[in-house]
């Protein structure tokens, strides 16, 4: 059996598409093969995303509620959420809101979810937004993973002359820290789609996580709740490749082309299936044109850099970082490997602005919690 480790998945904090036609469920059910997986044990279902808990209304009547007959509703939800909660950035698992609000931290998609169920709890119109030009790359367990990102806007709440109103003007929400995304371009999308990248994700993690039956039931409910988000038939068909289901792997990846015909993910990956067939006029063609839409493979200067790191070339592994870091800003892998070429060639003041870097854009309370102490370290040698 052929190894997919390398295959592209769209997952983690966030997701996104183009805007792309409206598909039907009778669209998709060909590219559905629940035989070839075990039933999940515990059924997946979708209004556990949303739902409101015990312990969250609860929080609304004591700490919001409250508030909110002198203070615009939308900020005694956030001074609650950042004050009393103290939320926390989490890259590591997506949450329903429940989950979210008891674990106090979550990714951005996470966070967004949790946030717009209690909105919701106050008459306060949410809309959701992709957010352009934030999604990073990583790796994981041979995956690599395009993560790319939400954010909410609260609007004015339903009339109440019970409470104060506030400003009329919208008020976007955004948990990524620390980017600023105030004139980011963004455009709406509907919570159906929210609903699938929040399966959709779950299949990606539960997949590196090695369970591959739970993984296919995930995207099959993403693909479910929003036919028309293509990530989710990609995530789909990597699925089939790691059970060597060539054919509907495919299947996959072309529905997802044919609704995102720019998908980076489904063009590398369905690229790399045809070539490994032999069908090399096919994938060149894919290949040529995923040279179009990417000047550098995600990881290239950073591989590159680390590879310069092995040979003792300093120097020229601080230019490949500078590199990486240029097209990717937030990348914590190229901050630190920057911060420890910079220090081999004496120059501790970058050393220590690359790891300072590297802690504030950690996505993890762990890999946070690292980089402190290495900084801390560096610190104590002066």
């Amino acid at each position: 059996m052929l190894s997919w480790a390398g295959a592209v998945l769209f997952a983690a904090s966030l997701a996104g598409c183009a805007h792309v036609p409206t598909a039907s469920t009778g669209d998709v059910t060909p590219l559905f093969r629940d035989a070839l997986f075990k039933p999940p044990a515990e059924p997946i279902d979708s209004r556990t995303i949303f739902a409101v808990d015990a312990s969250m209304r609860r929080f609304l009547a004591e700490e919001i509620i409250p508030q909110t007959r002198r203070k615009d509703p939308r900020q005694a939800l956030l001074d609650a959420l950042h004050g009393k909660l103290l939320i926390d950035y989490d890259s590591e698992m997506t949450r329903t809101a429940s989950q979210t609000f008891a674990a106090h931290e979550g990714n951005c998609l996470s966070l967004v979810i949790m946030a717009a169920a209690l909105a919701k709890q106050l008459d306060i119109r949410v809309t959701y937004q992709e957010v352009y030009d934030f999604d990073t790359w990583s790796r994981d367990a041979g995956f690599a993973i395009l993560s790319q990102h939400v954010n909410l806007v609260l609007g004015p709440r339903v009339s109440n002359l019970r409470f104060y109103q506030g400003d009329a003007t919208p008020m976007i929400v955004d948990f990524l820290p620390p980017r600023q995304v105030a004139n980011a371009a963004t455009r709406p999308i509907p919570e159906q789609t929210v609903v699938a990248m929040y399966m959709n994700n779950r299949a990606a993690e539960v997949m590196i996580g090695g369970d591959i039956d739970r993984a296919y039931w995930f995207a099959r409910a993403a693909i479910e709740a929003d036919p028309g988000f293509s990530d989710a038939a990609n995530t789909l068909g990597v699925i089939y490749l790691e059970r060597n289901h060539r054919a509907p792997a495919e299947r996959a990846m072309r529905y997802a082309l044919q609704r995102e015909p720019d998908n980076i993910s489904a063009i590398t990956n369905l690229s790399t299936l045809l070539a490994r067939e032999g069908r090399t006029a096919e994938a060149r063609a894919l290949e040529q044109r995923l040279a179009q839409l990417q000047r550098h493979p995600p990881f290239e200067f950073y591989d590159r850099g680390m590879e310069a790191m092995r040979t003792g070339q300093f120097r020229e592994a601080a230019r490949l970082f500078e590199k990486a870091l240029s097209e990717r800003p937030y990348d914590v892998p190229s901050h630190f490997a920057l911060a420890i070429a910079a220090a081999h060639l004496g120059d501790l003041r970058r050393a220590r602005q690359q790891l300072e870097l590297a802690e504030q854009n950690s996505t993890t309370p762990e890999s946070r919690a690292i980089y402190a102490a290495k900084l801390r370290h560096l610190e104590s040698l002066n």
